[in-house]
């Protein structure tokens, strides 16, 4: 369950404030799947980043399955962050150097799991993604949406609650971005709550709640 209550969030430019989020009210319940979206700069990848506790927030709260975020220290937001969100971002973001197996691995290395019952979970996300044959590729020897569907496989082996996904289709084709949504739309199919930021109407249209952001206010 996701609760955000009055969530402000501003920026100083210059001799400027920014109110990049304005009194931000938004419940979600386990399993939902929302799509964010409205123009460049109304906030949505800021409240994504607040969703993501990658950034905090001014005012106001968030809950996260029922844990007060915003009075967390850096360590707990880590340690909260690993453990129950998956991320998908628009440029992918996997070590090139890494093969598609160990840029899944990458998380739970980091998260201390021993070898042998970690090595199997990335072999299961992987085969869930269709990827089984690609494990030994660097990123550099995968297509786009090959490369999203690793990514995806990264962000979902921690076996989290909740994914966030930033243009997930933004690099991609139209064939390569409906096997993406449909490997995201997949996931939530089984329980995970999903939050998609979207230029994109068709994709937004296929959510079954549709956030529309302006000026940092949900309208």
């Amino acid at each position: 369950m996701i609760e955000l209550t009055g969530i402000e969030r501003r920026f100083q430019v210059g001799d400027t404030e920014v109110r990049a989020l304005r009194q931000i009210d938004l419940t979600l319940a386990d399993g939902d799947y929302a799509a964010v979206m409205g123009p460049s700069g109304s906030g949505k990848s800021t409240l994504l980043n607040i969703l993501g506790l990658l950034d905090r927030p001014n005012a106001g709260r968030y809950r996260l399955d029922g844990v007060e975020t915003t009075t967390l220290d850096e360590e707990a937001r880590a340690r909260l962050r690993r453990e129950r969100i998956g991320f998908v971002f628009q440029a992918f973001h996997l070590v090139p150097r890494l093969t598609a197996f160990e840029n899944v691995e990458l998380p739970l290395v980091l998260a201390g799991m021993a070898p042998r019952p970690r090595r199997e979970r990335v072999r299961q996300s992987l085969a869930a993604m269709g990827l089984t044959a690609r494990a030994g590729h660097r990123p550099d020897q995968l297509s786009g949406g090959q490369r999203q569907r690793v990514a995806i496989a990264r962000a979902t082996v921690t076996e989290p609650g909740l994914i966030l996904a930033d243009e997930p289709t933004g690099n991609l084709d139209r064939a390569a971005g409906e096997d993406v949504v449909a490997a995201l739309e997949a996931l939530n199919n089984k329980g995970l709550t999903l939050i998609v930021v979207t230029h994109d109407p068709a994709l937004g249209e296929r959510a079954r709640r549709r956030i529309q952001m302006d000026d940092g206010a949900i309208l």
